[in-house]
């Protein structure tokens, strides 16, 4: 696949995820909007809460971005010396599609409605319980819950996709990492286990919810 064909396609926005490298040898993994300026260069833009240190960046190794519509595509890019302190300004050199799913983008998901069950009660647990879920992927959850849970626990999750999706979907999970927050509240990291079987409705609702947010320019807004 050309590069300069692949970016041609793509929107003039679109979500990724990047790994790129430090002079002291540490990789930095980010979500960010890439800005499709002139194939084959190409900005990704982070948050306001991301502060870029440009002279920390090694640009003389490849910068990674992956991009997920069903498979995924990784572009291989070089860093260019002007890049800012939340954007980070690419060539891209080369790309691979890769069939299988290894990268996950990660949607806002705080308008979805979630209920989590245990998939082997414990004594003592109520079995269904309400989560907040941050957001979300096709690999997994990041949810604020007020059940205690520990590493390797095994759930089900029950999430009702909003529109233009309108879909109740049921996925088991295991519990990646707890963090407690406060007295009674826990932040819970949680990867699907079937997958396969609920992947497609989660994208369609995290690419919905992408063009959702840009629309809306919320998205947008925060990255300039």
């Amino acid at each position: 696949m050309d590069v300069f064909d692949y970016l041609s396609n793509m929107p003039d926005e679109f979500m990724v995820a990047v790994n790129y490298n430090t002079v002291d040898g540490v990789v930095i993994k980010q979500n960010g909007l890439a800005v499709n300026i002139d194939p084959p260069a190409l900005e990704i833009r982070f948050g306001s809460n991301t502060r870029l240190n440009p002279g920390t960046i090694d640009v003389t190794s490849d910068c990674l971005v992956f991009i997920e519509t069903g498979d995924i595509v990784t572009l291989i890019c070089t860093v260019e010396e002007n890049s800012e302190k939340n954007i980070l300004r690419l060539k891209v050199h080369n790309l691979i599609q890769q069939v299988e799913k290894r990268e996950y983008f990660r949607s806002p998901a705080r308008r979805l409605a979630v209920t989590g069950s245990w998939k082997n009660k414990p004594a003592g647990s109520n079995n269904t319980f309400k989560v907040k879920s941050l957001n979300i992927s096709s690999g997994g959850m990041l949810l604020i819950m007020d059940q205690p849970v520990r590493k390797k626990d095994r759930l089900v999750f029950e999430i009702r996709l909003p529109e233009p999706i309108t879909k109740s979907i049921k996925g088991d999970a295991t519990v990646l990492r707890v963090e407690r927050q406060g007295s009674a509240k826990f932040l819970v990291a949680v990867m699907f286990d079937n997958t396969e079987e609920i992947c497609d409705d989660i994208m369609k609702f995290c690419f919905a919810e992408q063009r959702r947010l840009l629309r809306e320019k919320v998205f947008t807004k925060d990255m300039l």
